[in-house]
């Protein structure tokens, strides 16, 4: 097939779960650069909920949540991709980049494989940067356990070493050298709130594949995995949570089980609020914060979403029945 000039670049935003690739998103879009975006996010388990963590914007966002994107749907990515480019066309409009969001357990690998091996992404795609968002707090530890978060900062040309104020500069310069021997290549970025420069990530054509290759040379290989002990456990009632209730549930299932629980976030509709609660957590940090109104017509629900190790989702529905007052005591489930 023949080259053609101008294409669309292609940001690939991965990272493990919770490091702040939703947050970094949010920046994009909310700056100018962004404009005629299409952006598709990928998330674990069969529940999405991160589209509603991102902000409302004019541009195209797109869910995948039936499946790991680098696994059974990337059919469903090049379908999209495609349907997209047709629409365009149709409508006189223009896409001037992708962004695609990984979920926080993909390798990289086999999404940057997808334009560089099918004929049609190929020819109207090119891959712009592989950026990689890690927690500083918990990357050291995700590193040790989860060959899926070396992948991703392997693969990267930029990393963000998000969270920095929450290790001590001794620790962040361990980190630092650790990615840096993993990585030497990549340009490395220090954040909070995953705040980094805009315009060194977009239109930087920074994504060498000679450079992947020579440090992964069987990267074109198919890659297959799966995360057999990882679980995605989703809890919905349109009912008005107990604050109180709330507060003493989570503060035992951070304690006692913060460390099997890699992320969880969700949507609160919690009595005496009259706006959204958004709360999230990795491991045994947690925050919640006020969102906007409720809109009118618009289902106010609980949605919350638990991503980890050898959850228990009976217990789980136990503390949350606790919450909406179904019972008196998570801890003896009501007997």
């Amino acid at each position: 097939m023949s080259n053609r000039t101008n294409k669309i670049p292609v940001m690939i935003l991965t990272g493990f779960l919770g490091a702040g690739k939703t947050t970094l998103l949010n920046r994009i879009l909310r700056d100018v650069r962004s404009s005629n975006t299409a952006v598709i996010i990928n998330e674990f388990g069969e529940t999405g909920i991160d589209g509603r963590f991102v902000e409302e914007t004019k541009e195209e966002i797109i869910e995948i949540n039936n499946g790991c994107i680098c696994c059974n749907v990337r059919g469903d990515l090049i379908r999209i991709l495609k349907d997209m480019l047709v629409r365009a066309h149709k409508e006189g409009t223009e896409i001037k980049r992708v962004i695609i969001e990984t979920t926080g357990l993909a390798n990289p690998a086999p999404v940057i494989q997808t334009f560089l091996m099918d004929d049609v992404m190929r020819y109207w795609f090119e891959m712009d940067s592989v950026c990689t968002v890690v927690d500083a707090l918990h990357t050291d530890r995700q590193l040790h356990a989860h060959a899926v978060a070396r992948e991703q900062i392997a693969f990267a040309d930029k990393v963000i070493i998000n969270k920095k104020d929450l290790v001590t500069n001794e620790e962040l310069e361990l980190l630092t050298a650790r990615i840096q021997r993993m990585n030497p290549e990549a340009e490395l970025f220090f954040a909070q709130n995953s705040q980094v420069p805009i315009f060194k990530l977009l239109d930087v054509f920074s994504f060498s594949l000679d450079q992947k290759l020579r440090v992964r040379p069987n990267m074109l290989d198919h890659h297959h995995h799966h995360h057999d002990d990882i679980q995605a456990i989703v809890l919905k009632d349109q009912r008005q949570i107990d604050p109180k209730r709330l507060d003493r549930w989570f503060s035992y299932l951070v304690q006692v089980k913060g460390e099997n629980l890699f992320r969880y976030k969700g949507i609160l509709h919690v009595k005496g609020h009259n706006r959204r609660v958004l709360f999230q957590g990795v491991h045994m940090l947690f925050a919640s914060s006020a969102d906007r109104d409720w809109r009118q017509g618009e289902d106010k629900q609980n949605e919350l979403v638990f991503i980890g190790r050898e959850l228990e989702e009976e217990e789980l529905r136990t503390g949350f029945a606790y919450c909406l007052g179904d019972i008196d005591d998570f801890l003896t489930k009501g007997a």
